[in-house]
């Protein structure tokens, strides 16, 4: 009897372990909440919005070393305290803030919507796992098999505000060919659910042959071209914005403002905007910066700013030499590309409050939301 006993106490003993471990499991386990506050700078007074989601913690806001080899993170997670340790840096970020509105007289501001609870700070692994599609069509626009352009065309949808309107989009990831169109398919995908037609431009990079600097910008406004002459002949889409991400969208404003002083009809196009999304605008000081995505600037351009001094200056988008009307979206927590690149004379620019870097490619962020609204503004 005595033995029955011992065995009876040691299964409890077993079992009382095991749900101490599993109640400690959870409670690390358990969701944090991610606050956002958008942001539409208007002079020196912003009008805000407060938003929070819940997230679990196990989506970890530290990359896995796939992109994180050259994008920094965005924040990190303390599970310990259940608490988001911010990874951005507390001077910049206040920096980046007075640049904004010091300079806010360059920027004509425009209005802002009070959006649902939206999630900030996006890792880049978040993006992996969104639902996507296949292209609908690709077709080329040269020889190398990188000159591809892959369209996602709008599906049917009940909401028919964007089924007349088209995405022609330069995806970012430092200019190096280890980050292909691949990794915004579920932005993609996202956009032609909502019945706009995506066409997504790849191009030659730093590490393929006629990739860097001007090679890129050359693929880029090529593909523009040739997107633009295809969507007149189908007749499908009407109205055409234009938009880039990071280094594409450091690309995608030097090619429109090519395009406006070439003979292209840009007003005949029909080209509603262009848009940066925490796109890279002043080049020279990007390429003082030590991120890794900052560090690979100088392969980009084949040497540092002292080195090729007129090719920095080439590369620097110049907004008030084009035709076409700019928008700049910038979250002012973004860790990569600094939210003073925002700020640019002859642009329009919307800030999202604590907004990270790839949130713009996630369509359940607070980012995402404001791209579409600056979509629908800009429509006529």
């Amino acid at each position: 009897m005595k033995t029955v006993t011992n065995v009876i106490n040691s299964i409890t003993l077993a079992v009382a372990l095991s749900t101490l471990t599993l109640v400690a499991k959870v409670q690390a386990d358990s969701s944090f909440s991610v606050n956002s506050t958008y942001a539409d700078t208007h002079g020196n007074n912003g009008t805000h919005y407060e938003e929070s989601r819940s997230l679990s913690s196990n989506e970890d806001t530290h990359d896995d070393l796939t992109l994180s080899a050259l994008h920094e993170t965005q924040s990190t997670v303390d599970v310990s305290n259940n608490a988001v340790s911010e990874d951005t840096h507390t001077n910049e970020e206040k920096k980046t803030s007075d640049d904004t509105h010091a300079n806010s007289a360059h920027a004509n501001s425009e209005s802002s919507a009070n959006y649902p609870k939206k999630i900030s700070q996006v890792p880049y692994s978040a993006l992996g796992v969104l639902p996507t599609s296949e292209a609908d069509e690709q077709f080329s626009y040269g020889d190398d098999l990188l000159q591809t352009i892959y369209t996602w065309h709008g599906r049917l949808s009940a909401n028919e505000m964007y089924a007349d309107k088209a995405l022609i989009f330069i995806h970012g990831g430092c200019w190096l060919n280890a980050y292909g169109y691949e990794h915004a398919k579920g932005m993609y995908h996202a956009l032609a659910e909502l019945g706009m037609g995506v066409y997504v431009t790849e191009y030659r990079r730093v590490g393929d042959e006629g990739g860097g600097w001007p090679g890129s910008l050359d693929d880029v406004t090529q593909a523009i071209s040739t997107a633009l002459k295809r969507i007149e002949n189908e007749g499908r889409y009407t109205n055409i914005y234009i938009a880039g991400h990071s280094a594409g969208g450091h690309l995608a404003l030097l090619a429109a403002q090519r395009l406006s002083s070439s003979s292209l009809n840009l007003s005949r196009a029909n080209i509603k905007r262009i848009i940066g999304l925490a796109a890279i605008t002043d080049i020279q000081s990007y390429a003082m910066g030590h991120n890794s995505c900052q560090s690979a600037t100088a392969k980009f351009m084949n040497g540092t700013p002292e080195d090729v001094p007129t090719a920095y200056q080439r590369a620097t988008p110049r907004p008030t030499h084009g035709s076409l009307p700019i928008t700049l979206l910038q979250g002012d927590a973004d860790s990569i590309v600094p939210a003073r690149h925002a700020v640019l004379s002859g642009t329009n620019q919307k800030i999202i409050k604590n907004g990270g870097h790839f949130d713009w490619l996630h369509p359940e962020s607070t980012s995402f939301d404001a791209l579409l609204e600056v979509i629908s503004e800009h429509d006529e």
